[in-house]
């Protein structure tokens, strides 16, 4: 078991009473009762994370969400009308817990973003404009965004702990443990003061989790393989065992037939033939991104020699899940949920 690293660290501080005004307008400006009540943080505040310990200053009032980790965790932890913009979300939708809080608010700016290659991103200028004090998510770490320049710049670049493998070398990160997510949504909470609707989310995505564990135990044990594509190419992706699809397939009494040791961010494309050996009972088919749908992802594994004589194929246990059943959010705890009463059902 690896263990989290400890996100926050309180500096020696007097508790501030902040209300989080800015001069900006959007999303910072609307502050409800919940967030627009007196401090009870105890500011400045110190994250940690990756070996990295950044200082937050003061009760964070404009937040940019990097990366669909991001965004989503800040809805999480309920500081979604913090929001002034957002990036490199790979252009898929949310499910109903995050999209549904997303379309409640206005003037969150979007940076339009594709998938495959085209991240999306947003300039340093830009941050700079919208008078941002905090940077949250996975998609910083370098360039102008790395967390020593942000800082220098008076803006406090804050990453979850899951994300330290893919931005610094020699991290570790253990995207099959789902206890972690809502775990992590209780320290932002803190960090952000949000912690009384932070702490309810938590509370319902680990009661979701048990549920989905309970159910799940009561399924046989099958063998799957959890599949994507990622762009306009053949190119076939998986997921190794530390991918949150592992952690979704553990709750659902799932073997994955993916070799442990393979991570799609270090090793790329996947041998398909592997897969067609390997004769998964289940294939789980991950879409969204780059516009991709199930219909599309089918039509090019049915190409794959071998791959309709899998006991997937002849069985017809090919199951949709969101592209955010892939990212350490609530949206992994929902997956899990969804593809446990869809097996269940077959």
């Amino acid at each position: 078991m690896t263990l989290r690293p400890s996100f926050l660290a309180a500096a020696t501080c007097a508790a501030l009473a902040l209300a989080g005004c800015s001069t900006g307008t959007g999303a910072a400006d609307r502050q409800s009762a919940g967030n627009s009540a007196p401090s009870n943080a105890a500011y400045p505040m110190k994250a940690s994370f990756c070996g990295q310990e950044v200082a937050v200053g003061r009760e964070p009032a404009r937040i940019i969400g990097a990366g669909r980790e991001g965004v989503a965790n800040i809805v999480s932890a309920g500081a979604a009308d913090r929001m002034v913009a957002r990036f490199g979300e790979h252009g898929a939708l949310y499910g109903p817990r995050i999209e549904d809080e997303l379309k409640s608010l206005s003037g969150i700016e979007e940076v339009a973003s594709g998938g495959g290659e085209d991240h999306g991103s947003i300039s340093f200028e830009r941050v700079l404009e919208l008078q941002a004090d905090m940077i949250y998510g996975s998609a910083l770490g370098e360039g102008d965004l790395s967390i020593d320049n942000l800082a220098n710049n008076g803006i406090a670049g804050v990453m979850p702990p899951s994300s330290c493998a893919y931005a610094f070398s020699g991290a570790k990160s253990d995207f099959a443990d789902l206890d972690a997510i809502p775990a992590h949504i209780r320290e932002l909470g803190a960090l952000l003061n949000t912690g009384e609707r932070a702490n309810a989310n938590a509370s319902a995505m680990e009661a979701d989790l048990a549920a989905a564990r309970e159910e799940g135990g009561r399924l046989p044990e099958l063998k799957a393989a959890g599949l994507y594509y990622w762009d306009s190419s053949d190119d076939l992706f998986a997921y190794g065992a530390n991918s949150t699809i592992q952690g979704i397939f553990d709750a659902a009494r799932l073997k994955n037939v993916v070799n442990p040791s393979y991570d799609a961010m270090f090793n790329g494309a996947i041998s398909p033939e592997t897969i067609v050996k390997s004769n998964p009972d289940v294939l789980i088919v991950t879409t969204g991104e780059s516009g991709i749908t199930l219909e599309d992802s089918l039509a090019r594994l049915e190409k794959i020699p071998g791959m309709t004589q899998t006991a997937a194929f002849k069985n017809k246990r090919i199951i949709e899940l969101p592209s955010g059943a892939a990212y350490p959010t609530v949206e992994a705890i929902d997956a899990a949920r969804e593809l446990v009463k869809k097996l269940a059902e077959q």
